[in-house]
């Protein structure tokens, strides 16, 4: 299974499912043509339910991302989704969460930087 959730972290778990597959698509995990699992068994392998996989896939073709397809379950569409785009709500959140903070542009470059240094010596 190429999905992981974390029940506590605060973000729902619909939400968790579209932005991973987001992830999983602009890094060409999930290529275009891909079935994804069916409602029913991804909840089944998740341990969640149906309707929040449901909520999940629903939004993924509201963005384009997936169609639907009778007979065959969601299948990915031919995508120009780049993976830096997949970090968009991520980058969103950081730059709202600076801005209360009354943070520089540099102040977060700057965070930006340890935590990319912090992270590559971890490897």
């Amino acid at each position: 299974m190429m999905y992981s959730i974390n029940a506590v972290s605060g973000t729902p778990i619909y939400r968790q499912i579209v932005d991973q597959t987001r992830q999983l698509v602009a890094s060409g995990q999930l290529p275009s043509g891909q079935h994804l699992p069916s409602v029913r068994a991804m909840a089944a392998d998740l341990g969640i339910n149906p309707m929040t996989v449901s909520k999940a896939y629903s939004l993924l073709e509201r963005d384009g991302i997936v169609t639907r397809q009778r007979g065959l379950g969601m299948v990915v569409v031919e995508t120009t989704i780049t993976p830096a785009e997949t970090i968009r709500p991520q980058t969103l959140a950081l730059v709202e969460a600076a801005r209360r903070l009354r943070l520089t542009r540099e102040d977060i470059e700057h965070a930006i930087d340890l935590a990319w240094s912090t992270n590559e010596e971890e490897k």
